[in-house]
């Protein structure tokens, strides 16, 4: 009797797709752009709704198959707690990338939900809440959840001060691949400053933060000991640093105006 059939091309063709399709079942594991390894970094909960006691939160976050930790904190002190308590968080991806994240916050529980998009990198769909305590409100709140790539690479772009002087930078920046205690980034790296007789050939980046899609760093030139410390927002893709102020201290100072770097 015969046990086995020869499959048609065609037929075979068919048996592979659905055995490539069970092979890749959505299993709630969290993938970056297709590969294996699971997104970790850098990521920021915030809301719009009218008197949400805390808006904003962001810090970094770790995926382990379907286990989700990580440590996130305020971005701005608020009447229930400071940008300095740390607010450790573990969660689930379940099959249907449906995401659940919980902690505790000023006494309260905090929890995040949402469908992990396509790459890993962002909620639809999502809401946020925190239930009891200092930082409490009834109604979950609507919430944007972004993970924000890391500011690494060479950057380039202009300072302006109000009298329309303008200093052009070249910066080579490196972001931290993990947070501190708190959820937050570090940067390091170099910059160059043309056109400024306050600074050397090259300042060193001698304090930095970087948490959710803000950052702050500060050069510092240590012959001349001069300073300058720029701050404001990047890109979700981490390529387009707007600086919203920056201010310069020392023999040069005081000034102060923004800027824009584009990584190259």
């Amino acid at each position: 009797m015969q046990m086995f059939r020869r499959c048609s091309p065609a037929a075979l063709a068919s048996l592979v797709l659905m055995l490539a399709f069970a092979g890749c079942a959505d299993d709630g594991v969290v993938y970056d752009n297709g590969t294996s390894a699971p997104v970790t970094g850098n990521w920021q909960i915030s809301s719009a709704t009218a008197k949400v006691a805390l808006p904003s939160v962001s810090g970094q976050l770790t995926a382990t198959g379907t286990e989700l930790s990580g440590v996130l904190h305020a971005n701005t002190a608020t009447n229930c707690v400071t940008a300095q308590d740390p607010i450790g968080v573990t969660g689930t991806t379940d099959a249907n990338r449906r995401v659940t994240l919980t902690g505790q916050v000023g006494g309260g529980k905090l929890l995040v939900t949402g469908t992990l998009g396509a790459d890993g990198r962002s909620l639809s769909d999502a809401t946020y809440t925190v239930d009891g305590g200092q930082c409490g409100f009834v109604e979950p709140a609507l919430a944007t959840v972004q993970n924000y790539s890391a500011v690494t690479g060479s950057y380039s772009g202009s300072f302006f001060d109000p009298d329309g002087r303008v200093i052009t930078m070249t910066a080579n920046l490196t972001q931290s691949p993990d947070g501190d205690s708190d959820g937050n980034f570090q940067l390091s790296g170099t910059a160059t400053l043309g056109q400024n007789g306050c600074f050397g050939s090259q300042v060193n980046v001698v304090n930095s933060q970087v948490t959710g899609g803000t950052f702050t760093l500060t050069y510092a030139d240590g012959t001349a000991n001069d300073s300058v410390t720029a701050t404001g927002t990047f890109s979700t893709d981490g390529k387009t640093l707007n600086v919203t102020k920056w201010t310069l201290t020392g023999a040069c100072g005081p000034d102060a105006g923004t800027g824009l770097l584009a990584k190259q």
